[in-house]
This record gives structure tokens, sequence and C-alpha cells, in this order.
């Protein structure tokens, strides 16, 4: 037992394990809500409906492959926050306003008049959610435009813990 007392944790294998655990369960989250609209459609009666919600299992990892990654992100994203505020009040205010930023992205293409643009795949959530409309319209997406969201959120990933670990080293030093 001692020698473990002796040799710390390196800050970056600390802050890889709290982020696999806060990703984790977001990307269980992703993955419980992606499954709920299977049964979702078992109960539609109408027909009309039926036929404009069409979501199978194709649809289902579709949307896992451009959930997945944003959890992620923004799983590493909260830790970068959360790690620099004071309190627990002031992480809990800074992460109130990242999910408000988040959710309200996607509104972004209600306003634009122009429709989509293709920076949209270059922004977290808002690529998400233009990709995932393409996917219930059944419209055809190409590698770069899947690549492109999964490597904005990869970046961000790597960022952000790089962030979480330097902050962790230079606590460790004071």
């Amino acid at each position: 037992l001692e020698p473990l007392l002796l040799n710390p944790v390196s800050p970056l294998a600390l802050v890889l394990g709290k982020w696999a655990a806060v990703a984790t369960v977001a990307m269980l989250i992703a993955l419980l809500s992606c499954a709920s609209f299977l049964p979702g459609q078992w109960l539609l009666r109408s027909e009309t409906l039926a036929a404009m919600f069409r979501f199978g299992v194709g649809e289902g990892a579709m949307f896992l492959a451009l959930l997945l990654p944003l959890a992620g992100a923004l799983s590493a994203l909260l830790m970068a926050i959360a790690i620099r505020c004071r309190s627990v009040k002031e992480a809990q205010a800074n992460a109130t306003a990242l999910v408000l930023v988040v959710s309200l992205l996607p509104l972004l293409t209600l306003f634009n008049q122009d429709g989509e643009a293709p920076w949209h795949l270059g922004v977290p959530a808002l690529a998400q959610i233009t990709l995932m409309g393409r996917v219930l319209k059944g419209e055809p997406i190409a590698a770069w435009e899947l690549s492109l969201p999964l490597a904005v959120s990869a970046l961000l990933v790597a960022l952000c813990l790089a962030f979480v670990a330097r902050s962790l080293r230079g606590a460790a030093v004071k």
C-alpha cells in the first residue's frame, strides 16, 4: 500500500479517467435517447404520422455516430469550465450557460433564410442537428460531412483535456 501512496497518478491519467466516466454517462444518455425512438414508433396509430416519422435501426446508428463524439466533446468542455471555477455555484452557472448555448445553436438554422451553410458542419451541436435532419429526410451524407464534426469534436476533447491536465499539474506544484 505504501508504494501506491508514494507514486502519484499523473495528471493526464487522472483527467482521462474522469473524462471517461463523464463521457460514458453522456454517451449512455445519447444511446438511450436514440433507442427510445424505436419503440415510440410502435405507438403511432396514424399512418400519416408513421410515414412522416421513419426512424429505424439505421437512422438510430447514424444518430449515435453523430451524437457520441458530441457527448465526449461536451463532457470535456464541462470539465474545462469546472476546473477554472472557484465554487460549485460558479461551476453550475457556467455549465448552465454552456447548456443554454448548445440548446439554442440549432435555432440558427431556423433564422437563417439561406438554409444550410457549409460552416454549420464545423460548429458542434449545429453540425449534429443539421446532419440529423438530413438523416431523417433520407438524404445522403458524404464522408467528409461526417468526418468534419468528428474532427472538431476530437480537437475540442484534446484541447479541453490538455487544459484540465495542465491546470491540475499547476495546482499540484503550488
